[in-house]
């Protein structure tokens, strides 16, 4: 019965029913036309200072942006009522704050209204007036007007500062960027705010517009670095077609001839990499799985990702011998097209060493070069064809002797070439064997070097690292893989070796396996470890970092069964809340949301109140009453709240009772409503916010439970 009472609060979200909805129009500009961008600049703070009140949600200046262009509006038009009204109910606004701007002889004028509406009656109107370059000061005047008006009180009188301006040049140049933004000029937006920003350095809205723009324009750019575009398919096309036309042996042709062959192989290697892309989980840059349904794609495409790569090696070495020193030719052209492929710059022609690492880093560990970036494809392929890993690792043998033997015949400056060749072909492959934690063959890669070329400039370095994988020196990653080892041993007698050692030992499990993965890992842990009340918080971080993962990975099902599991183990509300909602809010939770019951709230803002036993409801005789209680799970703490029914039907909560850890009892003021219609389906599910005072306490006279929320079973 403990996964009955456990807590989910994240899962509904929501703001208290009462909470009205706000969006601010464009004030009608009074002035000359080079104030007309003046408006959306004016919006912007208006929205980001009463974001810092309490009891009012306000809509982003960017979703009226989205509804004017919808239709079709000009934004130098005024707003008729008839147009204001559809704007609101668009937006979801039950009030919209509009007016206008004036400036003359120096003076400027500011008029509000608020209006509502459904009815369209002003509900609240306010005027500011003063010298034009004291700007903020009657921003601030004019919200703080209207918020006496409808009775909102400031939350968070730090947050009211980001919208300070330092004078209405620098607002007007402000809102020549955001319409820049608007109109879809990201990077002249950009520059415009670098320009504010330099010129006013604590204009704090300024600064964050152009955060937000930097990291769009990232976005933007990281979304065309993964399409299939044009370029790419040309360039595949071509690849193809060169690579397809029957010639003579590859070591019999002439350096032209080898050098277009190589150059082809590199961005056949590019296209594939970008076409298995679009096959993969795309929520993890880092680490990436085959798609449901689309596994027999992701195979066909490994195997000729594979086969390029392992022709590329072999005729980047005979290139190499052939013309010792040297490398292709370039093609502009083809150059140009690659870059506006974002595949980068095709390098790494002639190096025998970068061909044969890439190839062996896919084989073994899955990785793959796509552009500027790299991801891993799991399960490694080497896990689905043994053959191609030894293949893959005998290639590196057997260029690593041919550089060694090539360096003790060799003198002067081709022997010190030779060496450097043969230090990195050993080296890439002590580094792949850490990876896959062959530590005792890693080691003796590197002790390799170490005797063929003692008196290399990396010798101190190499023998750094040969003492690191012994365990004479500290390694992070190796202390985590440690405490895993260490849990598993001593059945996970210390939760903290469970905690250290998790994300190594998911990591490893992933990239070997894939999803497959998850269950190993969890699997391996319960086997050697029982649920004990001491370690059973650590199993539900396991559970939780496995949904997180499964989430990454874009198997939301599998996401949603860890997380139940996650529950069971009695896992935290509050982490479930960020988790969920930050990290993986592309997933629902299905089932897990359907069946879980939780009481949970805010205490003054910033501690947690959670409670997750004896969790209920209960109508009165009459049906006219309702009671929601629950108690924290392990102690006597427990809250109540009392709801009435309202006129309308619904229930209102009006008496909330706090029994709390030390014995005593508070009797506060609660907010929060539930549909006439709750219970029906069992559970009563909805959200309330209570006050407490505490009689003769100096300090701290006044408690409150925030952003309340619980679904509980009616009983």
């Amino acid at each position: 019965m403990f996964a009955q009472a456990l807590l989910l609060a994240a899962l509904a979200a929501s703001q208290p029913a009462a909470r009205p909805v706000l969006t601010v129009l464009y004030f009608d500009n009074h002035t000359g036309p080079e104030y007309q961008t003046l408006r959306k600049g004016l919006a912007d703070m208006i929205i980001a200072d009463l974001v810092a009140w309490d009891g009012v949600t306000v809509v982003e200046r960017e979703k009226l942006e989205s509804v004017m262009e919808e239709l079709r509006l000009q934004s130098s038009r005024s707003f008729d009522p008839v147009t204001a009204a559809k704007i609101g109910k668009l937006v979801g606004a039950q009030f919209l704050l509009t007016g206008s701007v004036a400036i003359s002889e120096g003076e400027m004028r500011l008029d509000a209204r608020l209006i509502k509406v459904e009815s369209g009656v002003a509900v609240a109107s306010a005027t500011a007036r003063g010298p034009k370059d004291k700007v903020f000061d009657l921003e601030q005047e004019l919200v703080e007007k209207i918020t006496a008006g409808i009775d909102l009180k400031v939350k968070n009188l730090a947050a009211r500062r980001r919208v300070k301006v330092p004078s209405l040049e620098a607002l007007l140049d402000y809102s020549k960027a955001i319409e820049l933004s608007d109109q879809g000029k990201e990077e002249e937006a950009r520059a415009a705010l670098q320009q504010v920003v330099s010129k006013s350095p604590t204009f704090l809205l300024a600064r964050e517009r152009k955060d937000q723009i930097l990291k769009a324009l990232e976005e933007s750019r990281k979304r065309r670095s993964e399409m299939v575009t044009e370029a790419v398919t040309e360039l595949g096309r071509r690849a193809e077609a060169v690579l397809a036309v029957p010639m003579p042996p590859f070591e019999e042709r002439d350096e032209d001839s080898m050098g277009q062959v190589l150059r082809m192989r590199l961005v056949r290697a590019g296209y594939l990499a970008r076409v298995m892309r679009s096959h993969l989980s795309r929520h993890d840059d880092r680490l990436k799985v085959p798609l449901k349904g689309e596994e027999k794609a992701v195979g066909a495409l490994v195997e000729a990702y594979a086969q390029n790569l392992q022709s590329l090696s072999e005729e980047t070495e005979l290139f190499a011998r052939r013309f010792p020193g040297r490398s292709p030719k370039g093609d502009p052209q083809l150059d140009e097209l690659a870059r506006s492929a974002s595949f980068g710059d095709l390098h790494g022609l002639g190096s025998p060493v970068f061909a044969i690492e890439t190839w062996v880093r896919f084989a073994m560990l899955g990785t793959v070069k796509d552009g500027d970036s790299t991801y891993a494809v799991a399960p490694a392929p080497v896990e689905q064809d043994s053959v191609l890993g030894e293949s893959a690792m005998a290639d590196l043998d057997r260029l690593a002797d041919a550089a060694e033997k090539k360096a003790k015949a060799a003198d002067g400056p081709a022997r010190t070439l030779a060496e450097q060749e043969a230090i990195g072909l050993l080296d890439a492959k002590a580094d792949v064997l850490e990876q896959l934690r062959q530590d005792d063959e890693a080691a003796a890669a590197l002790q390799r070097i170490l005797d063929l070329f003692p008196n290399s400039a990396r010798a101190a370095a190499i023998e750094r690292r040969i003492r690191r994988i012994a365990g004479a020196e500290h390694d992070h990653q190796r202390s985590l893989r440690e405490s895993w080892a260490k849990a598993l041993a001593e059945g996970c007698k210390d939760d903290m070796d469970i905690r250290k050692g998790l994300s190594a030992a998911l990591d490893f499990r992933l990239g070997r396996e894939g999803l497959a993965g998850l269950s190993a890992l969890a699997a391996e842990l319960e086997k050697a470890c029982q649920i004990t009340p001491r370690n059973r918080s650590a199993f539900a971080g396991v559970y939780r970092d496995l949904a997180m993962a499964a989430a990454k990975l874009d198997d939301c099902e599998s996401s949603q069964r860890w997380w139940a599991r996650y529950l069971a183990a009695g896992g935290s509300v509050g982490d479930l809340r960020g988790y969920h909602k930050n990290y993986a809010p592309w997933c629902s939770l299905g089932d897990v949301e359907k069946t879980a019951v939780w009481m949970y709230s805010k205490l003054d803002r910033d501690w947690s109140l959670e409670l997750s036993s004896d969790l209920g409801s209960s109508l009165s005789d009459g049906g006219e009453a309702l009671t929601v209680s629950g108690r924290k799970s392990g102690q006597d703490e427990s809250l109540s709240l009392a709801f009435k029914r309202s006129g309308a039907g619904s229930f209102m909560c009006k008496r909330a009772t706090w029994r709390r850890y030390d014995g005593s009892t508070l009797e506060g003021d609660c907010f929060g409503s539930l549909s006439a219609d709750s219970g029906r389906d069992g559970f009563d599910q909805g959200n309330y916010r209570a006050t407490f005072k505490r009689e003769g306490e100096p300090l701290r006279r006044q408690l409150e439970l925030s952003e309340g929320t619980f679904r509980v079973p009616r009983r």
